[in-house]
């Protein structure tokens, strides 16, 4: 069997929890400072531009000044669905839908999705942090004004045009908001985007899976957790008063 044969092939690996777990001191001292927020990044990926790393170097150099601890989960797989399960510390061979994420092994207040794309500063990973919701996205453009949001899905759209009616920049002063500044979509995409603690260990595992339920060609891993969430009651809120961009 050739070497790409055997890559092709070969059985997935589990990811290596104990590598992000604290140890003992560093948890101890994190319980008995309040204060200190520690931070879960899971990043999916296999190769990072300049801009990324340059962004990922000020946000942890930021967050060791401002009473966060970060730990970082970085996975790749082709699968999209594995890579982003491996990035949530999923055991790839198990079928138990019980099991949570890090298999409870990893001790953190907030988990934040980044996708090494979206260009995000720590100003604007504050402003996500300091959310009221348990789970924020926050809002950046794939183009000029195409957002990563969908407010409410329109199939129908999706069947004329091919993609999904994805809110633009110019519109989002129409949307009604809460303290003028969050609101609910039914989608986003998660090139940044927070949880609390404890809200994606209410999700049953494969977490990240192909979602064939809408007569839909779009197949996306964002999408059928997106529409997970929203089955199990959470809401997901974007914070209308961040702004970055995605770049391919």
């Amino acid at each position: 069997m050739s070497k790409v044969q055997e890559e092709v092939f070969k059985k997935p690996e589990n990811p290596d929890i104990s590598k992000m777990s604290l140890n003992e001191e560093s948890t101890n001292s994190t319980q008995n400072n309040n204060d200190v927020k520690v931070i879960l990044f899971c990043v999916p990926g296999k190769t990072f531009k300049s801009s990324f790393l340059l962004s990922w170097s000020d946000i942890i150099l930021q967050c060791l000044t401002k009473n966060y601890r970060p730990i970082l989960c970085q996975e790749y797989d082709k699968n999209l669905y594995i890579c982003k399960n491996k990035c949530l510390g999923a055991n790839l061979l198990s079928d138990d839908v019980d099991q949570k994420p890090f298999q409870e092994k990893v001790n953190y207040d907030y988990l934040v999705w980044l996708d090494p794309n979206v260009t995000v500063s720590f100003k604007e990973l504050e402003k996500l942090l300091e959310s009221p919701h348990d789970v924020t996205s926050g809002l950046y453009l794939f183009n000029e004004q195409t957002t990563n949001c969908v407010v409410k899905f329109d199939y129908d759209f999706y069947k004329k045009n091919g993609t999904f009616n994805f809110l633009t920049y110019d519109n989002l002063v129409n949307v009604e908001k809460d303290d003028n500044r969050y609101f609910k979509a039914e989608f986003a995409d998660m090139g940044i985007m927070v949880f609390k603690k404890g809200v994606s260990e209410k999700i049953k595992y494969p977490w990240f899976e192909p979602n064939t339920e809408e007569p839909v060609g779009l197949f996306t891993d964002s999408y059928s957790y997106c529409k997970k969430l929203n089955k199990a009651g959470i809401d997901i809120m974007v914070d209308s008063n961040t702004k970055m961009r995605y770049f391919d």
